[in-house]
Protein backbone atom coordinates (compact mmCIF):
# COMPACT_ATOMS: atom_id res chain seq x y z
CA UNK A 1 0.00 0.00 0.00
CA UNK A 2 2.87 2.37 0.87
CA UNK A 3 4.44 1.86 -2.54
CA UNK A 4 1.10 2.58 -4.21
CA UNK A 5 0.53 6.01 -2.74
CA UNK A 6 4.19 6.97 -2.95
CA UNK A 7 4.35 6.02 -6.63
CA UNK A 8 1.21 8.03 -7.32
CA UNK A 9 2.57 11.13 -5.58
CA UNK A 10 5.88 10.94 -7.42
CA UNK A 11 3.96 10.55 -10.68
CA UNK A 12 1.98 13.71 -9.95
CA UNK A 13 5.15 15.59 -9.11
CA UNK A 14 6.77 14.79 -12.46
CA UNK A 15 3.62 15.40 -14.48
CA UNK A 16 3.60 19.16 -13.85
CA UNK A 17 2.30 20.72 -17.02
CA UNK A 18 4.28 22.89 -19.36
CA UNK A 19 1.77 25.66 -18.84
CA UNK A 20 4.21 27.27 -16.37
CA UNK A 21 5.81 28.95 -19.34
CA UNK A 22 2.47 29.84 -20.88
CA UNK A 23 1.95 33.28 -22.43
CA UNK A 24 -1.35 35.06 -22.92
CA UNK A 25 -0.28 37.46 -25.63
CA UNK A 26 -3.07 38.10 -28.10
CA UNK A 27 -5.73 36.07 -26.29
CA UNK A 28 -9.12 37.49 -25.40
CA UNK A 29 -10.43 37.62 -21.81
CA UNK A 30 -13.22 35.21 -22.83
CA UNK A 31 -10.67 32.67 -24.05
CA UNK A 32 -8.63 33.01 -20.85
CA UNK A 33 -11.79 32.65 -18.77
CA UNK A 34 -12.63 29.35 -20.46
CA UNK A 35 -9.17 27.98 -19.73
CA UNK A 36 -9.32 29.17 -16.12
CA UNK A 37 -12.63 27.33 -15.69
CA UNK A 38 -11.14 24.19 -17.23
CA UNK A 39 -8.30 24.15 -14.69
CA UNK A 40 -10.15 25.24 -11.53
CA UNK A 41 -10.59 21.67 -10.24
CA UNK A 42 -7.34 19.98 -11.26
CA UNK A 43 -4.96 22.97 -10.98
CA UNK A 44 -6.51 26.09 -9.38
CA UNK A 45 -3.11 27.76 -9.10
CA UNK A 46 -3.03 27.89 -12.91
CA UNK A 47 -6.48 29.50 -12.94
CA UNK A 48 -5.29 32.00 -10.34
CA UNK A 49 -2.24 32.96 -12.40
CA UNK A 50 -4.28 33.24 -15.61
CA UNK A 51 -6.90 35.59 -14.20
CA UNK A 52 -4.35 37.84 -12.50
CA UNK A 53 -2.78 38.64 -15.86
CA UNK A 54 -5.91 40.41 -17.14
CA UNK A 55 -6.78 43.81 -15.66
CA UNK A 56 -9.93 44.69 -17.62
CA UNK A 57 -13.00 42.56 -18.31
CA UNK A 58 -15.16 45.27 -19.87
CA UNK A 59 -15.37 43.28 -23.09
CA UNK A 60 -17.04 40.38 -21.29
CA UNK A 61 -20.81 39.96 -21.17
CA UNK A 62 -22.53 40.22 -17.74
CA UNK A 63 -22.77 36.43 -17.46
CA UNK A 64 -19.08 36.08 -18.31
CA UNK A 65 -18.26 38.69 -15.67
CA UNK A 66 -20.12 36.63 -13.06
CA UNK A 67 -18.13 33.56 -14.10
CA UNK A 68 -14.90 35.57 -14.03
CA UNK A 69 -15.38 36.80 -10.45
CA UNK A 70 -16.57 33.37 -9.30
CA UNK A 71 -13.45 31.66 -10.63
CA UNK A 72 -11.25 34.37 -9.11
CA UNK A 73 -12.88 33.73 -5.73
CA UNK A 74 -12.51 29.95 -6.03
CA UNK A 75 -8.89 30.09 -7.21
CA UNK A 76 -7.99 32.60 -4.49
CA UNK A 77 -9.45 30.29 -1.84
CA UNK A 78 -7.74 27.20 -3.25
CA UNK A 79 -4.34 28.92 -3.28
CA UNK A 80 -4.88 30.74 0.04
CA UNK A 81 -4.45 34.16 -1.59
CA UNK A 82 -7.13 36.12 0.24
CA UNK A 83 -5.79 39.69 0.12
CA UNK A 84 -8.18 40.89 -2.58
CA UNK A 85 -10.97 38.36 -2.23
CA UNK A 86 -13.46 40.79 -0.67
CA UNK A 87 -13.37 42.98 -3.78
CA UNK A 88 -14.27 39.93 -5.86
CA UNK A 89 -17.11 39.04 -3.51
CA UNK A 90 -18.39 42.60 -3.70
CA UNK A 91 -18.26 42.45 -7.50
CA UNK A 92 -20.29 39.23 -7.45
CA UNK A 93 -22.94 40.79 -5.20
CA UNK A 94 -23.23 43.71 -7.60
CA UNK A 95 -24.07 41.19 -10.33
CA UNK A 96 -26.64 39.26 -8.27
CA UNK A 97 -29.56 40.20 -10.53
CA UNK A 98 -27.91 38.68 -13.59
CA UNK A 99 -29.57 35.55 -14.95
CA UNK A 100 -26.38 33.47 -14.74
CA UNK A 101 -25.96 34.35 -11.05
CA UNK A 102 -29.52 33.30 -10.24
CA UNK A 103 -29.34 30.12 -12.31
CA UNK A 104 -26.14 29.05 -10.54
CA UNK A 105 -27.05 30.37 -7.08
CA UNK A 106 -25.88 27.20 -5.29
CA UNK A 107 -22.38 27.57 -6.75
CA UNK A 108 -22.33 31.26 -5.76
CA UNK A 109 -23.39 30.43 -2.20
CA UNK A 110 -20.81 27.67 -1.91
CA UNK A 111 -17.89 29.86 -2.98
CA UNK A 112 -19.07 32.83 -0.91
CA UNK A 113 -19.56 30.59 2.12
CA UNK A 114 -15.99 29.28 1.94
CA UNK A 115 -14.67 32.82 1.56
CA UNK A 116 -16.72 34.08 4.50
CA UNK A 117 -15.40 31.28 6.68
CA UNK A 118 -11.84 32.06 5.71
CA UNK A 119 -12.46 35.74 6.50
CA UNK A 120 -13.87 34.86 9.93
CA UNK A 121 -17.59 35.38 9.29
CA UNK A 122 -18.66 31.94 10.46
CA UNK A 123 -22.31 32.60 11.22
CA UNK A 124 -22.79 34.26 7.82
CA UNK A 125 -21.11 31.32 6.07
CA UNK A 126 -23.48 28.94 7.85
CA UNK A 127 -26.44 31.05 6.73
CA UNK A 128 -25.39 30.70 3.09
CA UNK A 129 -24.74 26.95 3.29
CA UNK A 130 -28.00 26.27 5.10
CA UNK A 131 -29.86 28.43 2.61
CA UNK A 132 -28.22 26.65 -0.34
CA UNK A 133 -29.26 23.25 1.04
CA UNK A 134 -32.92 24.29 0.87
CA UNK A 135 -32.63 24.75 -2.91
CA UNK A 136 -33.41 22.13 -5.50
CA UNK A 137 -29.99 20.55 -6.01
CA UNK A 138 -28.32 17.73 -7.85
CA UNK A 139 -26.77 15.06 -5.64
CA UNK A 140 -23.32 16.31 -6.61
CA UNK A 141 -24.02 19.89 -5.50
CA UNK A 142 -25.70 18.74 -2.28
CA UNK A 143 -22.69 16.55 -1.51
CA UNK A 144 -20.27 19.45 -2.03
CA UNK A 145 -22.32 21.79 0.16
CA UNK A 146 -22.53 19.20 2.92
CA UNK A 147 -18.74 18.89 2.91
CA UNK A 148 -18.44 22.67 3.16
CA UNK A 149 -20.95 22.75 6.03
CA UNK A 150 -19.00 20.02 7.81
CA UNK A 151 -15.69 21.92 7.48
CA UNK A 152 -17.38 25.06 8.81
CA UNK A 153 -18.99 23.14 11.69
CA UNK A 154 -15.58 21.91 12.83
CA UNK A 155 -14.34 25.50 12.93
CA UNK A 156 -17.42 26.39 14.98
CA UNK A 157 -16.64 23.44 17.32
CA UNK A 158 -19.91 21.76 16.35
CA UNK A 159 -18.44 18.28 15.91
CA UNK A 160 -21.83 16.59 15.96
CA UNK A 161 -23.04 18.51 12.90
CA UNK A 162 -19.63 18.05 11.24
CA UNK A 163 -19.85 14.24 11.52
CA UNK A 164 -23.50 14.19 10.50
CA UNK A 165 -22.78 16.29 7.41
CA UNK A 166 -19.71 14.24 6.44
CA UNK A 167 -21.67 11.01 6.74
CA UNK A 168 -24.45 12.37 4.52
CA UNK A 169 -21.86 13.55 1.98
CA UNK A 170 -20.04 10.22 2.12
CA UNK A 171 -23.27 8.31 1.45
CA UNK A 172 -23.83 10.40 -1.69
CA UNK A 173 -20.20 10.04 -2.82
CA UNK A 174 -20.40 6.24 -2.51
CA UNK A 175 -23.67 6.15 -4.43
CA UNK A 176 -22.20 8.31 -7.20
CA UNK A 177 -18.81 6.52 -7.17
CA UNK A 178 -17.30 10.00 -6.85
CA UNK A 179 -13.65 9.35 -5.97
CA UNK A 180 -12.61 12.98 -5.54
CA UNK A 181 -15.45 13.77 -3.13
CA UNK A 182 -14.81 10.57 -1.21
CA UNK A 183 -11.15 11.56 -0.92
CA UNK A 184 -12.24 14.97 0.36
CA UNK A 185 -14.47 13.40 3.01
CA UNK A 186 -11.72 10.98 4.08
CA UNK A 187 -9.23 13.81 4.36
CA UNK A 188 -11.56 15.85 6.54
CA UNK A 189 -12.52 12.85 8.68
CA UNK A 190 -8.79 12.39 9.23
CA UNK A 191 -8.59 15.94 10.55
CA UNK A 192 -11.51 15.31 12.91
CA UNK A 193 -9.66 12.24 14.19
CA UNK A 194 -6.51 14.33 14.65
CA UNK A 195 -8.48 16.87 16.67
CA UNK A 196 -9.54 14.01 18.95
CA UNK A 197 -6.04 12.56 19.31
CA UNK A 198 -6.85 9.43 17.27
CA UNK A 199 -3.58 9.40 15.34
CA UNK A 200 -3.73 5.93 13.77
CA UNK A 201 -7.30 6.52 12.61
CA UNK A 202 -6.24 9.87 11.12
CA UNK A 203 -3.39 8.13 9.26
CA UNK A 204 -5.82 5.62 7.75
CA UNK A 205 -8.13 8.36 6.53
CA UNK A 206 -5.26 10.43 5.12
CA UNK A 207 -3.77 7.47 3.24
CA UNK A 208 -7.14 6.73 1.65
CA UNK A 209 -7.57 10.42 0.81
CA UNK A 210 -4.16 10.64 -0.87
CA UNK A 211 -4.85 7.63 -3.08
CA UNK A 212 -8.28 9.01 -3.96
CA UNK A 213 -6.95 12.44 -4.90
CA UNK A 214 -4.29 10.84 -7.07
CA UNK A 215 -6.90 8.76 -8.87
CA UNK A 216 -8.91 11.91 -9.64
CA UNK A 217 -5.85 13.99 -10.60
CA UNK A 218 -6.51 16.79 -8.08
CA UNK A 219 -3.12 18.33 -7.32
CA UNK A 220 -4.30 20.65 -4.54
CA UNK A 221 -5.87 17.61 -2.88
CA UNK A 222 -2.60 15.71 -3.22
CA UNK A 223 -0.85 18.55 -1.39
CA UNK A 224 -3.43 18.71 1.38
CA UNK A 225 -3.65 14.97 2.03
CA UNK A 226 0.11 14.60 1.56
CA UNK A 227 1.01 17.28 4.12
CA UNK A 228 -1.59 15.83 6.49
CA UNK A 229 -0.02 12.39 6.15
CA UNK A 230 3.41 13.93 6.80
CA UNK A 231 1.87 15.52 9.89
CA UNK A 232 0.87 12.16 11.40
CA UNK A 233 4.25 10.65 10.48
CA UNK A 234 5.93 13.53 12.33
CA UNK A 235 3.67 13.03 15.35
CA UNK A 236 4.44 9.30 15.47
CA UNK A 237 8.14 9.71 14.81
CA UNK A 238 7.92 7.57 11.67
CA UNK A 239 10.99 9.12 10.08
CA UNK A 240 11.37 6.51 7.32
CA UNK A 241 7.81 7.03 6.07
CA UNK A 242 8.36 10.76 6.34
CA UNK A 243 11.52 10.63 4.23
CA UNK A 244 9.77 8.56 1.55
CA UNK A 245 6.97 11.10 1.16
CA UNK A 246 8.61 14.46 1.81
CA UNK A 247 10.41 14.86 -1.53
CA UNK A 248 7.40 14.60 -3.88
CA UNK A 249 5.11 16.57 -1.55
CA UNK A 250 7.74 19.26 -1.07
CA UNK A 251 8.08 19.64 -4.84
CA UNK A 252 4.31 20.06 -5.20
CA UNK A 253 4.16 22.62 -2.37
CA UNK A 254 7.09 24.60 -3.80
CA UNK A 255 5.24 24.91 -7.12
CA UNK A 256 1.99 25.97 -5.43
CA UNK A 257 1.31 29.65 -4.50
CA UNK A 258 0.15 29.02 -0.93
CA UNK A 259 2.18 30.56 1.92
CA UNK A 260 0.30 28.58 4.55
CA UNK A 261 1.24 25.25 2.97
CA UNK A 262 4.89 26.34 2.78
CA UNK A 263 4.76 27.45 6.42
CA UNK A 264 3.31 24.10 7.51
CA UNK A 265 5.95 22.24 5.50
CA UNK A 266 8.71 24.07 7.41
CA UNK A 267 7.16 22.95 10.69
CA UNK A 268 6.86 19.36 9.45
CA UNK A 269 10.46 19.16 8.24
CA UNK A 270 11.71 20.70 11.49
CA UNK A 271 9.67 18.26 13.60
CA UNK A 272 11.07 15.35 11.60
CA UNK A 273 14.60 16.70 12.09
CA UNK A 274 13.90 16.79 15.82
CA UNK A 275 12.68 13.19 15.64
CA UNK A 276 16.04 12.33 14.04
CA UNK A 277 17.86 13.97 16.95
CA UNK A 278 19.07 16.98 14.97
CA UNK A 279 19.54 20.25 16.81
CA UNK A 280 17.63 23.15 15.22
CA UNK A 281 19.69 26.25 14.42
CA UNK A 282 18.51 29.52 15.97
CA UNK A 283 17.55 30.98 12.59
CA UNK A 284 15.31 27.96 11.92
CA UNK A 285 13.60 28.45 15.29
CA UNK A 286 12.97 32.10 14.43
CA UNK A 287 11.63 31.11 11.01
CA UNK A 288 9.28 28.63 12.68
CA UNK A 289 7.81 31.38 14.84
CA UNK A 290 7.24 33.51 11.75
CA UNK A 291 5.79 30.55 9.84
CA UNK A 292 3.37 29.84 12.69
CA UNK A 293 1.72 33.21 12.07
CA UNK A 294 1.22 32.27 8.39
CA UNK A 295 -0.74 29.08 9.09
CA UNK A 296 -4.16 29.51 7.57
CA UNK A 297 -6.44 28.99 10.55
CA UNK A 298 -6.67 28.95 14.32
CA UNK A 299 -7.50 25.25 14.16
CA UNK A 300 -4.32 24.44 12.26
CA UNK A 301 -2.29 26.55 14.71
CA UNK A 302 -3.83 24.59 17.58
CA UNK A 303 -2.79 21.30 16.00
CA UNK A 304 0.76 22.54 15.42
CA UNK A 305 0.98 23.83 18.99
CA UNK A 306 -0.34 20.52 20.36
CA UNK A 307 1.69 18.08 18.31
CA UNK A 308 4.72 19.74 16.69
CA UNK A 309 5.78 22.62 18.93
CA UNK A 310 6.84 20.30 21.81
CA UNK A 311 9.11 18.39 19.41
CA UNK A 312 11.02 21.52 18.43
CA UNK A 313 10.77 22.95 21.97
CA UNK A 314 9.02 26.18 21.00
CA UNK A 315 6.26 28.07 22.78
CA UNK A 316 3.61 29.35 20.39
CA UNK A 317 0.22 30.97 20.93
CA UNK A 318 -2.58 30.42 18.38
CA UNK A 319 -4.27 33.55 17.13
CA UNK A 320 -7.68 34.05 18.69
CA UNK A 321 -10.60 34.56 16.34
CA UNK A 322 -12.09 38.03 16.90
CA UNK A 323 -15.28 38.04 18.95
CA UNK A 324 -18.19 38.01 16.51
CA UNK A 325 -19.90 40.98 18.15
CA UNK A 326 -16.81 43.11 17.55
CA UNK A 327 -16.45 42.26 13.87
CA UNK A 328 -18.45 44.55 11.63
CA UNK A 329 -20.33 42.84 8.84
CA UNK A 330 -19.08 44.14 5.46
CA UNK A 331 -21.37 46.38 3.44
CA UNK A 332 -21.08 44.16 0.36
CA UNK A 333 -22.63 41.26 2.27
CA UNK A 334 -25.47 43.38 3.58
CA UNK A 335 -26.26 44.39 -0.02
CA UNK A 336 -27.34 40.86 -0.98
CA UNK A 337 -30.98 40.15 -1.85
CA UNK A 338 -30.71 36.37 -1.33
CA UNK A 339 -30.49 34.18 1.78
CA UNK A 340 -31.39 36.97 4.18
CA UNK A 341 -33.02 34.62 6.70
CA UNK A 342 -30.77 33.52 9.61
CA UNK A 343 -29.49 29.93 9.55
CA UNK A 344 -31.36 29.11 12.76
CA UNK A 345 -34.69 29.85 11.08
CA UNK A 346 -33.74 27.77 8.04
CA UNK A 347 -32.71 24.88 10.29
CA UNK A 348 -36.08 25.03 11.98
CA UNK A 349 -37.75 24.36 8.62
CA UNK A 350 -35.29 21.79 7.27
CA UNK A 351 -32.29 19.86 8.58
CA UNK A 352 -29.55 20.47 5.98
CA UNK A 353 -27.77 17.20 6.64
CA UNK A 354 -30.79 15.28 5.34
CA UNK A 355 -29.93 16.89 1.76
CA UNK A 356 -20.00 21.41 -10.06
CA UNK A 357 -19.81 23.25 -6.53
CA UNK A 358 -16.61 24.27 -4.77
CA UNK A 359 -15.67 22.15 -1.76
CA UNK A 360 -13.18 22.59 1.03
CA UNK A 361 -10.43 20.22 2.05
CA UNK A 362 -8.97 20.72 5.49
Amino acid sequence: MQKTWLFLVIGACYSLSSFATYQNLGRSPADILREAEDYIIVEPSHSYRLLRQITSIEALSPSQQVRWHLIKVRSSIATNNLNNIESELEALIQLQEQAYFKKHLASMLSAMGIALRRLGYLAEAKTLYTCALTLKLSDKKRMALLINLAVLSRHMDDYSLARQSYQSARDIALRLHHERALANVNNNLGTLALDEGKIKLAETYYRDALVGYQSSDKRSGNITAGTNLLFVFAIQGHTLNFQRLISPISALVDAYPDKSKKALLLWLVSANDANLGKALPQDTRENLLSAFEQLESEKLQQLVKRYLAPKVKLEVIPAKRPERVKKKLPAWFKARSFCTEPAANLNARQNPASQDTATEQK
